[in-house]
């Protein structure tokens, strides 16, 4: 108590002085209506920007939670497209509906870490075995194939993307079906080559090239790029062909790990083609 005393006569001058202006404004914009209205409006521009500003940073901080459960709800719609079936019995009908078997699962991922200026490119997910995914898994995403699983550890796995020296899949042109294999020349993130098409191909610039499926480990159809040069040499039975692809791979954040249930079956099935020397 007895310094607060002290603190009252140390400053009084400076108190009273301070009170006398609280007073004097109280009084102008008591008495003068122009002030007041001027007064109000500076508050409400002040607590609309204030509110601006907090809404803003609230989406932000947001948006990491929205993506993750749009990526989540796709994942959820995939396993239930008709894609991811297939018939069991084509004469067996239940419900109009043809009883189907699932054929592809879909586990949606997030690229925590990644490369594009090497010539041995990856990427980094953040799910591993726990999470169901294994070597040899597709990887995807809404623009279309981004590579594919090579190493997995009980949380993280790691995925040869096609922007890798070591990629190679089986590619087909949608419009005319001719296929061929899907490569990166090691230079340009943007563009791979599909290669051993056939001269006599119908190929066309802006043809859409997709996964051929013949390996199993890729969905068919899969979009992969566009035809943005096409050249063939003479002497050579081929096309060169030069492929704008879908994706960029500096920008890669949310991707599917796609597991075929059925390539096993397949692959079971084609070994006994080969041991029979056919």
């Amino acid at each position: 108590m007895r310094n607060f005393i002290q603190i009252l006569v140390k400053y009084h001058i400076f108190l009273l002085f301070l009170g006398l202006q609280v007073l004097c404004f109280w009084l102008i914009f008591q008495n003068n209506s122009f002030h007041r209205a001027s007064y109000l409006n500076s508050s409400k521009r002040v607590v609309a920007t204030m509110l601006y500003w907090k809404n803003t940073l609230t989406q932000y901080i947001e948006l990491q939670s929205i993506n993750d459960q749009l990526a989540r709800e796709n994942e959820e719609l995939k396993n239930r497209l008709n894609t991811t079936f297939i018939p069991v019995n084509e004469h067996f009908v239940m419900i109009n509906d043809t009883l189907r078997e699932r054929k592809y699962r879909y586990k949606t991922a997030r690229v925590i870490n990644s490369s594009v200026n090497k010539q041995l490119n990856f990427l980094t997910i953040n799910k591993g075995r726990k999470d169901g995914i294994g070597p040899e898994m597709a990887v995807m995403n809404a623009n279309g194939l981004v590579g594919v699983v090579k190493d997995v550890s009980e949380h993280y796995s790691t995925v040869i993307p096609i922007i890798n020296l070591s990629f190679i899949a089986s590619a087909e042109l949608e419009r005319s079906g001719y296929f061929g294999l899907l490569k990166w020349d090691g230079r340009d993130a943007r563009y791979a080559s599909l290669n051993d098409v056939p001269g006599h191909a119908d190929v066309m610039v802006g043809d859409t090239v997709v996964t051929r499926g013949a390996s199993g480990i890729y969905p068919l159809g899969v979009p992969i790029g566009r035809v943005h040069e096409v050249e063939h040499r003479p002497g050579s039975n081929f096309h060169q062909i030069r492929v704008e692809l879908f994706n960029d791979f500096g920008q890669l954040r949310h991707v599917y790990a796609v597991e075929n249930l059925l390539r096993e079956e397949k692959l079971q099935l084609e070994s006994k083609v080969d041991s029979d020397g056919a």
